[in-house]
């Protein structure tokens, strides 16, 4: 089972690998996790799996190298965590070093919002106490950890996500917390996976039913080992069928139902022995031997339990020696030989001596983390009191709210004749300044009107006498449309107060107007022809349109600009 274990989480966790053909970046670049997701895995056997080091390498920082250029910076973070993997596989005890470079990863990673990746690190990271360091409790923390981040993603957006969760249910299935194993492999199932992630579910449904064995509820745990049965769309269906059938024998054995539990055991040694699950192999060659003590087979019983024997040696996992040794003394006793009898129930004794010790180590590891818990409900209690005292301090709030309110309203009756008093007065000024500004408005039209019929009757004039008349009589003519000092002041107090602040603005904007220039743009403002101003500021045409250009140089204003829209934006 150990091997099946390895193999499901390797093939499935090792997402980063390099490549070793440009071309085949193409499909990589510029693309999501879950589209890079089965290319990605194309490429893990090629470099990881079996890697070697030198070319593994060389793959990975073109990879990177093709990334920056394409600024792809998931491929980017994609390439620098694959780089960490190949260092955990190939320099396994540099612990330190592996740790830090997992840590850094998930701060860059994090800082960039790229969740699968912290995922991803976290998720590695977990392996690594779990299986490098067997520091469970680290390994665990970060388990738990995991599971809110998983929250924050989909199983579209993160195709690992239901293999996490499996991870997680192991690890509670690890520590004998059997319920809280159920409860995060049953979260697992109810994430949606991609065709080639359907073996995961098995995984789920595998730790369910060794949870409900456990918890004595073995009708349960056979509803989640037929499910296993039943998912037939998977690569490696032929192993998963094989792990099925022996933890179907197994409840079918504790049953006391050993006809049937024999076919199915049978079935789980062949396949395990096909994957060197020697383990899985170890186990049920057991229950075997077992069985046929049970019904007085002894030389089968004997043949079991020397093949169990020698699985046990080539899995390197005694853990199975503790029910293999009571059968061996099962064997001897029936046989007669007392001696090698209490030798192996003796080892059997002392095997579960073992275990039990590193059982308690574990019980103890669980009591520290329920300390945790209750720590943290210390925490939940503490924010619960906090907002208590938070919801106190905001009826206080609301009461002495509640008491400014009536003295406003107070205030509000005392002082209302007074602010109706006051908004009174401001209606007459606002009244006031309307009909001065219209009769304002009304005199600056007549000005500007008084101006233009002024000029209208020298032109008609000039017409019509033009030729006979005298320079003394044209001059006299003109005389009537120039304005004088006074004019302009009046003129000048009728435009601002139409007109509020513009020629302040227009002083702000261009300080080196002269007096004419500024009474160019004045009437300018007002719309006034070019021959209407000539008359008023007395001088030719020409010499306004000159006064025009000075402006337009002044103002840095290209050919195609239009003055009039600058006159009246100011």
């Amino acid at each position: 089972m150990k091997g099946v274990f390895n193999w499901c989480l390797f093939f499935t966790c090792l997402l980063s690998s390099a490549i070793s053909n440009a071309a085949e970046f193409d499909n990589l670049i510029n693309k999501s996790h879950p589209e890079r997701y089965t290319e990605m895995r194309k490429f893990i056997n090629m470099y990881i799996s079996e890697p070697d080091s030198t070319e593994s390498y060389k793959s990975v920082a073109r990879l990177k190298a093709v990334a920056i250029k394409h600024n792809d910076r998931d491929l980017i973070l994609e390439a620098e965590l694959a780089r960490i993997i190949l260092d955990l596989k190939l320099y396994p005890k540099q612990i330190k070093q592996n740790v830090r470079n997992l840590h850094g990863i998930i701060n860059k990673a994090a800082k960039e919002g790229n969740m699968q990746i912290v995922i991803r690190a976290h998720h590695f990271l977990a392996r690594l106490y779990w299986y490098d360091t067997k520091n469970y409790e680290r390994a665990f923390d970060q388990y738990l950890m995991l599971h809110p981040l998983l929250q924050k993603v989909s199983g579209k957006e993160f195709p690992e996500k239901a293999f996490v969760l499996t991870q997680i249910g192991e690890a509670y299935y690890f520590f004998a917390d059997y319920r809280n194993a159920v409860h995060y492999s049953r979260e697992a199932l109810t994430v949606e996976v991609i065709p080639e992630q359907r073996g995961v579910h098995n995984i789920a449904h595998n730790t369910i039913g060794l949870s409900y064995i456990k918890l004595g509820r073995l009708d349960s745990a056979d509803y989640y080992f037929d499910k296993i049965l039943k998912n037939l769309a998977i690569i490696d269906y032929n192993v998963w069928k094989g792990i099925a059938q022996g933890d179907l024998g197994l409840t079918a054995y504790l049953r006391g139902n050993y006809e049937r539990a024999k076919p199915l055991l049978q079935a789980n040694i062949d396949q395990a022995v096909i994957i060197f699950d020697f383990d899985q192999a170890a186990r049920s060659l057991t229950l075997m031997a077992d069985i046929y003590i049970r019904e007085e087979k002894i030389p089968e019983a004997e043949k079991a339990m020397l093949y169990a024997r020698q699985c046990v040696v080539r899995s390197q996992n005694n853990k199975p020696l503790e029910q293999l040794y009571q059968v061996f003394g099962k064997v001897y006793a029936a046989k007669g030989n007392l001696k090698l009898t209490n030798v192996y129930l003796d080892s059997a004794n002392r095997i579960k001596n073992i275990f039990e010790k590193d059982f308690n180590s574990m019980q103890m590891l669980r009591a520290s983390e329920k300390a945790q818990l209750n720590a943290h409900r210390a925490d939940m209690e503490r924010v619960a009191a906090e907002r208590q005292i938070k919801t106190l301090e905001r009826n206080i709030l609301l009461v002495l709210v509640l008491l400014l309110g009536v003295m406003a309203l107070y205030f509000y009756k005392t002082y209302y004749y007074k602010n109706l008093e006051k908004q009174r007065l401001v209606k007459d000024q606002l009244e006031k300044a309307e009909q001065e500004l219209t009769f304002a408005t009304m005199q600056l039209e007549e000005f500007t009107r008084s101006i233009s019929e002024k000029t209208q009757l020298v032109e008609e004039l000039s017409a019509r006498y033009g030729s006979s008349a005298s320079d003394e009589t044209v001059q006299e003519l003109q005389k009537i449309t120039i304005l004088t000092d006074e004019q302009w002041e009046y003129f000048r107090n009728l435009f601002e107060k139409i007109h509020v602040g513009y020629l302040s603005r227009l002083r702000e904007k261009l300080p080196g107007l002269t007096p004419a220039e500024v009474r160019f743009m004045a009437l300018a403002r007002l719309n006034l022809t070019y021959k209407e101003m000539a008359s008023t500021l007395g001088i030719s045409v020409q010499s306004v349109r000159v006064i025009r250009h000075r402006i337009r140089k002044k103002l840095n204003l290209p050919e195609e600009a239009d003055l009039k829209d600058v006159i009246s934006t100011i």
